[in-house]
């Protein structure tokens, strides 16, 4: 099993706090694997195996815990009733009712409870009312980089070889021990693409076109770090002779997002320091699909460093979006308890001009808030005015 020690740390963190912990993102991503890990914590610690419940919804000897009385039932008769009980629900969105579930088992207090969900509905539909207050939600997104770097050590590899392969392999965990086999590699994200996420996407559309979804998919995909719109999709599809309206597209790419399999980021402007609602971008939650989708060519080499940063920051950050004023573009604004940040993306400002073009949206915001650019650049890493330009590989390393 893979050590994810920065979402275990956040979960004992959390501990006996009284909230519902809440691990959200697309399936293979990892999260059953951090709930087993917990598991593995707990009895390390001497925790009473009697005391922890662990229920996979997804199995099918699970399938008469799919209703909300049963699983509470379940879960009360094999609790103990003179110390705490750690639940750990997997895939909880599988339950109807999984909220009021959670807010029984919260008010109760016996009950130390942890949730896995691979749609939004789980956090929006079932717990966002009843629960509001009461739970944390961690998204848990495919291995950083620096974590696929530590799986790879002492290996005959260099940094530089290990990101590209980053790049076009992607991060989810279960791709590593595939790497040496690129056939079954495909495999594997083949089914993850087609049995995983047209699965979770369909059960936000009823009945979905999948020839339809893969060409929207592959319209994000070949976008990356590009504005993007229902209208602007619809138009592309209709040019290549698949016509659809604005309308379609939108619930489509609403249904790509809420299984995780895309993000959406909206634009923030810094002038009036508001959200807009358009020409958000979109950055998938692994490369490894983009790669399924559109072959291992890096023609949009700076989009694929885009969605690396942005996921990377994600994990850094409470909330990024893609920074405007007055219309110029600043890759990503970053806002966490440490305060703001702003990034840009390139793979290289070595040409003066690209340099100068890089710098300009980042000079105009005058604040002294930390401003950096991030490039595969090796040299020349320097201080541009107090804006850092550092090396990619070695940030996503500096955890």
């Amino acid at each position: 099993m893979i050590e994810r020690p920065y979402y275990l740390d956040r979960l004992k963190r959390l501990r006996n706090t009284g909230l519902a912990k809440v691990l959200t993102g697309m399936r293979r991503a990892g999260k059953s694997g951090v709930l087993r890990l917990l598991e593995q914590s707990l009895l390390a610690e001497g925790v009473d195996p009697a005391s922890i419940l662990f229920v996979n919804l997804e199995l099918m000897e699970n399938a008469p815990l799919r209703t909300g009385s049963s699983l509470l039932a379940h879960i009360r008769s094999h609790a103990p009733h003179d110390q705490t009980a750690f639940v750990l629900v997997d895939e909880a969105q599988e339950c109807a009712d999984i909220g009021e579930v959670a807010y029984a088992l919260v008010e109760d207090g016996r009950f130390d409870l942890y949730l896995t969900g691979s749609h939004s509905k789980l956090v929006e539909d079932e717990l966002a009312d009843l629960m509001s207050g009461r739970y944390v939600e961690i998204p848990v997104f495919p291995l950083s980089f620096a974590e696929y770097y530590g799986l790879h050590q002492g290996q005959a590899v260099s940094e530089a070889q290990l990101f590209q392969r980053y790049l076009t392999n992607g991060g989810l965990p279960h791709t590593l021990a595939l790497e040496d086999d690129p056939y079954a590699l495909r495999d594997y994200l083949d089914g993850v693409y087609h049995t995983v996420i047209r699965r979770d996407v369909a059960g936000g559309l009823g009945h979905e076109d999948p020839l339809l979804l893969d060409a929207i998919a592959r319209q994000l995909l070949g976008n990356l770090g590009s504005a993007s719109s229902a209208n602007g999709i619809s138009q592309a599809l209709s040019s290549s002779g698949r016509s659809c309206s604005d309308d379609t597209v939108s619930r489509y790419v609403g249904a790509l997002a809420n299984a995780y399999a895309f993000h959406r980021v909206r634009r923030y402007d810094l002038r009036s320091n508001a959200l807009l609602k358009t020409h958000e971008k979109f950055y998938v939650d692994d490369l490894g699909l983009r790669t399924l989708l559109m072959g291992p060519q890096q023609a949009n080499l700076a989009g694929l460093l885009e969605n690396v940063v942005y996921l990377e920051l994600r994990r850094r950050f409470a909330e990024v979006h893609v920074g405007k004023h007055y219309g110029r573009s600043i890759c990503f604004v970053a806002h966490g308890p440490q305060g703001r940040a702003y990034f840009q993306v390139a793979p290289s400002v070595l040409d003066a001009a690209t340099l100068e073009q890089t710098l300009k949206p980042l000079k105009a915001e005058r604040d002294n808030y930390p401003k950096t650019i991030l490039t595969l650049d090796q040299i020349g890493l320097t201080s541009h005015d107090g804006i850092q330009q550092r090396y990619l590989v070695e940030w996503l390393l500096a955890v």
